[in-house]
């Protein structure tokens, strides 16, 4: 006796697959890397057409949730990461909160001068130099974002010296500081160029977020600017 969908619901069959197959997904029914049943078996499972199994699975794929590898079949695809656009949660915390392992890796570290929002953030309009650091963050291996972070030279000289390998906020915290918000922060979808793509492991052209914040600690005092490219498809921001 195959398992029931609502026939007489007016939400359509594939989504009501879609949905079945995000729960089992959710519950641990499916876990990633798990092959996910043929589409005959979907068939047989539920009494639905083939069309029906395969538009419900080519949607998960765009979305994320599944992986199609050619000549073995369709698998569920690493989990995204999951964040609240205003929280300050360093990437080690949202990795493990997802059962994920961080790692992080740096690309540059140098002093520059500031532009005109380095220097009215960090500097108090003055052009003082600043430190921007580059890194790769990835989860299980996976290249997940490109971190820019300018910081203000005084009280961060040691962002000069430290590996820079693991948690940035961490590091930070056991400086004394303290990120504590978000003074303004900006996201919006950008193209991941040659550069960024190379970092990043994808292809030239693809969605990327583009995060800008502005952090401040607990006195509201600046603390950093990030700019961060982020994997689209590896990548949840969930609204206030």
């Amino acid at each position: 006796m195959g398992l029931s969908l609502n026939m007489e619901s007016q939400t359509p069959l594939y989504q009501q697959l879609m949905e079945e197959i995000k729960r089992k997904i959710d519950i641990g029914e499916f876990r990633y890397g798990d092959k996910i049943p043929s589409e005959p078996e979907f068939m047989n499972m539920y009494s639905i057409s083939r069309i029906t199994v395969r538009k419900a699975v080519e949607e998960l794929v765009t979305e994320g949730y599944l992986v199609k590898k050619q000549g073995k079949g369709t698998f569920v695809n690493k989990p995204k990461l999951k964040r609240k656009i205003e929280n300050v949660l360093s990437f080690k915390n949202a990795c493990i909160a997802c059962g994920m392992k961080p790692s992080h890796t740096l690309v540059d570290r140098k002093i520059i001068n500031p532009g005109v929002d380095e220097k009215n953030f960090l500097n108090h309009g003055s052009n003082d130099k600043i430190i921007f650091t580059q890194r790769v963050l990835s989860a299980d291996g996976d290249p997940i974002m490109l971190e820019n972070n300018y910081f203000p030279i005084k009280g961060f000289e040691f962002l000069l010296e430290e590996k820079l390998d693991s948690s940035l906020y961490t590091l930070l915290n056991s400086k004394g500081i303290y990120p504590a918000g978000s003074e303004t922060c900006t996201l919006e979808l950008v193209r991941a160029t040659a550069y960024t793509a190379k970092l990043l492991h994808v292809s030239l052209g693809e969605p990327l977020f583009y995060m800008i914040a502005n952090i401040t600690d607990s006195n509201n005092r600046p603390v950093h600017i990030g700019r961060q490219y982020i994997v689209g498809s590896r990548y949840i921001f969930n609204l206030p």
